[in-house]
Formats: structure tokens, sequence, C-alpha cells
């Protein structure tokens, strides 16, 4: 009686202790389980991540091509200031033509003004002459008044001779009179000539500065020009940064789906522990109490654990099938990675 007490006795110790193990491999199943749940989300984010970097690479693509537009709208630009430096010289040699003609117009009408003095002198000498043969004519006329009848005849001619000459002496005050306005008129033309002289020098240093201003101009061009090549370059590197950016994206997804696989294979490989600790239980029980009515459950045990390696194996093995595939794909990886490392030491 006391042997079959003792040896009842421990019967439910061993049965707590299989409960024991089975909660703690379901617990440690559902971490695993959890873990996978983790390395799927970590793996959706990377592949977001992966479409975002394709994005950015596009929009790095649209903007390289703006800056190469850009850049020949300012050796456009830049062409088509020189054509107006050009044009601005020509019309400042135009102004210069211009100014000497203005000079020579100037002393032409200088030239002019001079003459129409002359003229004006002239015009005054004949008109005393023609007061001096007034006078004559009065003269005469006295001596043909003391002649005979035949002479009156003679003295009439010379009263309407007299008069022709009175009417072209009125004619020669007016033309006088014409001639000093003709000579106000020129003295006041060159006066305009020479203001116009003024206001062509002012144009033409006028247009200096707008030359100057333009190669001004030119410059800033040329030096903003030099500033968006140097902006596509950074852009091109930027291009190419972007680029090794997504090949390690590409290498982060590679990597996550080899730690879910490693995940997977772990899962296994507590697969495999659980079943040889349930058969390991199950032998030791036997062992220990022998057969009984416990046999069965003992043996339960056994076939459990056995199930559960020859489960666990076959995982395992398909998980190692799928290591090796991503080793191969993550060797170029590696060994750019042992590459870059001596380079960051030194």
């Amino acid at each position: 009686m006391d042997q079959q007490e003792s040896s009842e006795q421990p019967v439910p110790m061993g049965d707590a202790l299989a409960t024991t193990l089975v909660e703690l491999a379901r617990e440690e199943n559902r971490l695993t389980a959890d873990l996978l749940d983790l390395a799927k989300v970590r793996t959706e984010n990377d592949r977001e991540q992966t479409l975002l970097g394709r994005e950015l690479n596009e929009m790095a693509e649209r903007r390289t091509v703006a800056a190469d537009l850009r850049t020949q709208l300012s050796e456009e630009r830049t062409e088509h200031m020189r054509e107006q430096i050009r044009l601005g010289r020509e019309l400042n040699e135009m102004a210069e033509r211009r100014t000497v003609a203005a000079d020579r117009r100037t002393e032409l009408s200088e030239e002019r003004t001079r003459l129409a003095n002359q003229q004006t002198g002239f015009s005054r000498k004949s008109t005393e002459l023609s007061e001096q043969r007034t006078e004559l004519a009065t003269r005469r006329t006295g001596l043909a008044e003391e002649r005979t009848g035949l002479a009156e005849k003679r003295t009439g001619l010379a009263e309407g001779r007299t008069e022709l000459a009175t009417r072209r002496t009125g004619l020669a005050e007016e033309r006088t009179g014409l001639a000093e306005k003709r000579t106000t008129l020129a003295e006041g033309r060159t006066e305009l000539a020479t203001r116009r002289t003024e206001l062509s020098e002012g144009r033409t240093s006028l247009a200096e500065k707008r030359t100057t201003l333009a190669e001004g101009r030119t410059e800033l061009a040329q030096q903003r020009t030099t500033l968006s090549e140097h902006r596509t370059g950074l852009a091109e590197k930027r291009t190419t940064l972007a680029e090794g950016r997504t090949d390690l994206a590409g290498s982060r997804t590679l990597l996550s789906s080899y730690r879910s696989v490693l995940a997977k294979g772990r899962t296994e490989l507590a697969f495999i522990r659980t079943g040889l600790a349930f058969v390991a239980l199950g032998i030791a029980l036997i062992r220990y109490f022998g057969l009984g009515p416990w046999t069965l459950l003992d043996g339960g045990l056994v076939v459990f654990g056995a199930v559960a390696t020859v489960v666990g194996l076959r995982g395992f093995m398909v998980t190692r099938r799928l290591e090796r595939k991503f080793t191969e794909r993550l060797a170029p990886f590696l060994d750019m990675t042992a590459d870059l490392e001596p380079s960051m030491e030194s």
C-alpha cells in the first residue's frame, strides 16, 4: 500500500510539468507568430520606402531635366545680350557719325549766316546808291524845268522813272528787312543746331552707360549660368545618391526577408526542441514509472514529440534551402559592405 501511494503521488507533478511545458511552447509559438507579424509589417514598410525612393528618383530626374532647360535658356539669353551689346556699339558709332554731321551742319549754318550778313551789307550799299541816284534825278528834274517844252516830256518820263526808283527803293528796304529776318532765323537755327549737338552728346553718353550696364548684366548672366551648372552637378550627385539609397533599400528589404526566414528557422528549431523535450519527458516518465495506466499518456507525449520533431525538421530543411538562396543573393551586398568598412575606418 505504501509503495502504491508513493508510486501514485508523483503523477500529478509530471502532469503539471507537461502542462507547463505545453503552455511554454504555446507561449513561445505566440511570440514567434508576433515576431513574424512584426517582420511582415517591417517588410511592407520597407516596400513603401522603396516606392518613395523611386518617386524621389523620378522627381530628381525631372529637376535635372528642368535644370538643363534653364541652362539652355541662360545660354540663349547670353547670346541675346551679346547681340544687344553689338547693336549698342553700332548705335554708338551711328550717334558719333550723327554728331560729326551735326557739327558739319553747324559749320554750314555759320557760313550761311556770314553770307547772309554780306548780302545784307550789299543791300544797304545798293540802297545808298539808290538814294544818291534819287538825288541826281531830282537835280536833273530841276534842270529839266528850265528847258523847253520838249524837255517837259522828258521830265514826265523822268518823273515816272523817279516813281519807279522810289518803288524800287521801297522794295529794297523791304528786302533789307527780310534779309535781317532771315539772318535772325539763321542765328536761331544755329542755336538749335548747337542745342541738338549737345543733346546728341548726352545721348551718346547715355548709350555708353547702357552698354556698360549691358556688359555687367552679361557678366551676371554668366555667373548665373555657372551657378546653374553647379546646381546641375549637385542634382546629378543627389540622383546618384538616391540610386544608391534605392539599392540599399532593396538590400534592406532582402535582409528583412532573410530575417523573416531566420525567424521561421528559429520557430522550427523551437518545434524541434519542444518535440525532443516531449520525447525525453515521455521516455523519462516511462522509465521512471514503468508500464501502467499512464503509459498511454507517456507514449502520447513521445509520439507528439516525435511528430513535432519531424515537422520541425522538415520546416527547418526548407528554411535552410531558403537561407542558402538568400545568402547567394546577399553575397554581393556583403562583399560591398566588407569593402566599405576599411574605407570608413580610414
